[in-house]
Formats: C-alpha cells, structure tokens, sequence
C-alpha cells in the first residue's frame, strides 16, 4: 500500500507533533484499534464514561488531538468518541477511500457496530462533516442528534475570494518555497495566533501527498428521509464554506434544522476564543 506522506521522517515529525499535542491536553483517554474491511481505524475514547454518548468526526488531517481541544471543557459530561478517518494523516490506517461511492458510510457503520453502538449524537467537523452526510444518506437511523460544524458539502467559497487568499499564495510557494507564502496561504483559514496550528499544517503541506478531490453539494432528495434534529455552527469569515451561504442553503437542505449559529470573527479553523461558544452549543444541543 502506497504512504500518503512524502518519506518516512514527514511521518515520524507529524506523528511525533500529534502525541505532543495529545499529551499536552492532559486528559485521560483510552485509544481503541477497530478492524474494519477498509482498514484499521483509530478510536479515541475519552469525557464521562456513564454520560451520553458523542461520535466526533474531525476535519482534513486534523486527527483527535486538535478536535478533542476544542471541547476539552466539557469532556466531564459526555463519553466522547473521536473516529480518526482513514487515508489522512491520523493513527488510522492510510488507505485512501472512495469519495463518491458510499464506502465512508460503510466504514462508519462498520466502526460503530464493532463499538456496539446502535444510535448516537453525531458532530462532523468540516470534512468530518461530509462523512456524517455520507451516513445520513445511508443509513440515518444511526444518527439520534446532528451537528455539523464549518461543514464541508453544503456549499462551496467564492471562486474570486479563493483564488486571491489561496491559489495565488500556495502557487507562490510551491514556486519559491518561501515561508512567507506559505503563511500567507494557511493565515486565510487559519487564527494568525495558533502556532500549533501553523506548525503542524505546514508540515502537512511538505510532507503529505494531499488529496484534492472535492466532496460533491449534499442534494435536498438525499436527506428528505432524514428526520433527527440537525444544527449547524458556521463561521461568517470561512473562506472555503462561508457562513452565510451555509445558513441559507441549510434551512432549504434540512426539513428538521433546529439552529443555524454563526461564528463571529472566525476563519475556517476556528479560534481558543471560538472553543467557549461551541462548547455551549454542543451541550445545549445534545442536552
């Protein structure tokens, strides 16, 4: 099976960056292998044991560190289990899967029954979010609450506003290699402060071989049978999934949208400060 890392040291500094970040949380978390026919997937279980169940999806190459921060606060009222996504750089197997078919619903559904998991609240977190839409088209009867944040599949940026924030500094980069361009490119999606974040993306745009296949617009006939309660969180400077449009084209997707909340000041990867009112809104949802 071909790597999707570049060579093997891209590979040990990112794995390496992802245990610091893991440790550095200082939470008590239990790390489960689940076999699946698609590959060994990566299950981080941590929060509450006897509370209610969260299955989280994390974004692209984000991986449980970076998603478990960003709810860390409220670990102590639910039993949360962060699902690290096959093909990308996480502890889960590297195989690439199929976009177009349904062979993520499949996986999914195959994870969480070897979890003994037969409902549950669901967060998908930017491509997690696709993953979630891909369950929802397959079999939605697994998902009791829906929440879907910066989420992929709903709609797409402005070409204009892409093109100037992230096609002209990423070709300036791969042509000059230069840090400034690389940062000019990652500072449009990601808070100018975080140098986690700055770190680890810049590894990532060195030493992985990016996927750039595009997941497709969710069609309204594919989630008609979709009845659970579905809330968004969206952030109204995202320049791949901007806010506004997701609001709007979620009140036509979803018959059963309970809440569209709009994130202030927050690019694509929101901000610490941002973490306080997701956090908010994930208990007053799933509560």
């Amino acid at each position: 099976m071909a790597s999707i890392y570049k060579n093997n040291q891209a590979k040990t500094d990112l794995m390496n960056l992802y245990d610091q970040k893991l440790k550095d949380l200082q939470i008590d978390y239990t790390n489960v292998d689940v076999d699946t026919k698609f590959g060994r997937t990566r299950v981080v279980r941590t929060g509450n044991s006897k509370g209610k169940k969260i299955v989280m999806f994390h974004g692209y190459n984000a991986g449980a560190p970076i998603t478990l921060e960003a709810i860390k606060d409220i670990l102590d009222k639910y039993c949360f289990y962060v699902i690290e996504t096959i093909g990308q750089a996480t502890k889960s197997e590297e195989k690439i899967m199929n976009i177009k078919d349904n062979s993520f619903a499949l996986w999914v559904d195959e994870v969480l029954e070897k979890l003994e998991i037969k409902k549950v609240n669901v967060v998908g977190i930017s491509y997690g979010a696709f993953i979630v839409e891909k369950l929802i088209t397959y079999k939605p009867q697994r998902i009791e609450k829906c929440v879907l944040v910066v989420p992929s599949g709903i709609v797409n940026g402005n070409i204009w506003e892409s093109t100037k924030k992230l096609t002209f500094p990423l070709i300036r980069w791969s042509i000059t290699k230069k840090e400034k361009h690389l940062k000019s490119f990652l500072s449009a999606f990601v808070p100018i402060e975080d140098d986690f974040l700055f770190q680890m993306l810049s590894l990532i745009m060195k030493g992985v071989k990016l996927d750039t296949r595009i997941p497709k617009l969710l069609k309204p006939k594919e989630v008609e049978n979709f009845k659970a309660p579905v809330y968004v969180i969206a952030a109204k400077d995202d320049v791949y999934f901007p806010g506004e449009k997701i609001a709007q084209r979620s009140k036509k997707l979803f018959s059963n949208l309970k809440e569209v909340h709009l994130l202030e000041n927050s690019k694509h990867m929101p901000s610490k400060n941002s973490y306080p009112i997701i956090q908010k809104k994930i208990v007053e949802w799933i509560n």
